[in-house]
């Protein structure tokens, strides 16, 4: 079974209640495309919830497997081999998961079939005669051909009266990203604080570590014992080493940085978008750049999030 396929079987299979392009009545005439819509839509935020729910295990699972080897090395807590066994057992298990459920390229590839269907939907909402299949960006149409042979298959759905995009396409989704723009900085912000915390005290332990080398062995030799010390001091940094890797297989998936430049961009078109249609009307050419600009962030984000898969990091 094909990638088209197995997306109208899980459309057909689908129990969720299935989401609208646009809120209100919807015309007969692109009744179709906001089927697919939803169907697409949904599929792709159930696939992006298990996507997240496997990172977060795989990252999880990782951490344990360093922080049980470190005191397994360090601390001499030799049973910990065994854990350290299982924790790789359940790596592999975790990742055999991800590779039969395939929830990260449904989750990108169900996205890119949305938005492209969310784009055709207001592009003949709006009675012009412009096919998305037309515009699509070439790195999809390679990339990703069966949404070129979905979007292909959809019948002519111009609508028999020109109507404003204004509203139910450019403000909202102006508001949209203005709302996950805060949510993405925040969790970014997060990362950041995260990512200074363990610096400090990697740092400050190294740096304790270097004094004790350096002054506290030399004149209290026999004192203390030496080894424990050390050990002690490799626990710490193994542990935030640990730390970095959590933050690193789970945050770094998300590529924010990436995520918060796109919703920026995005802004700044429908900002542009709705200045020059308050200005000089809804014309077919503006509309025409609005979609190509669109689909081309759209490829955009598949590009980069397709390198977000779920690899195993210990």
């Amino acid at each position: 079974m094909n990638e088209k396929e197995t997306f109208y079987r899980e459309k057909e299979n689908c129990r969720l209640p299935l989401t609208q392009v646009m809120e209100g009545e919807i015309d007969s005439s692109l009744q179709e495309l906001n089927e697919l819509f939803g169907a697409a839509d949904v599929l792709s935020i159930e696939n992006a919830k298990k996507h997240r729910r496997i990172l977060l295990s795989l990252s999880i699972i990782g951490t344990l497997l360093t922080l049980a080897f470190l005191l397994y090395d360090e601390a001499e807590l030799h049973g910990l081999i065994l854990a350290c066994g299982v924790m790789v057992l359940c790596l592999f298990f975790v990742r055999r998961i991800a590779n039969r459920l395939e929830c990260h390229r449904k989750y990108l590839e169900y996205r890119v079939l949305a938005e492209c269907l969310r784009c055709q939907f207001f592009l003949s909402f709006a009675g012009t005669g412009i096919r998305v299949m037309e515009i699509l960006p070439w790195s999809i149409r390679k990339g990703i051909p069966w949404i070129a042979e979905v979007l292909s298959s959809i019948s002519e759905n111009k609508s028999s009266e020109k109507r404003s995009v204004l509203d139910p396409w450019i403000r909202v989704q102006k508001t949209y990203h203005k709302a996950a723009l805060g949510k993405n900085e925040i969790k970014n912000r997060k990362d950041g604080r995260i990512a200074k915390i363990v610096l400090i005290i990697t740092i400050a332990t190294y740096v304790a570590a270097l004094l004790y080398e350096l002054l506290v062995y030399r004149n209290a030799q026999g004192a203390v014992d030496a080894n424990l010390i050390r050990a002690l001091l490799k626990i710490v940094l193994g542990t935030m080493s640990a730390i970095t890797l959590f933050t690193g297989s789970y945050y770094g998936k998300m590529s924010l940085s990436n995520i918060i430049d796109d919703h920026k961009r995005m802004i700044a078109l429908y900002e542009t978008a709705e200045e020059e249609i308050l200005q000089n009307g809804e014309s077919e050419e503006l509309l025409t750049f609005l979609a190509r600009e669109f689909l081309n962030e759209n490829s955009t984000w598949y590009s980069y999030q397709s390198k977000n898969g779920p690899d195993l990091v210990v």
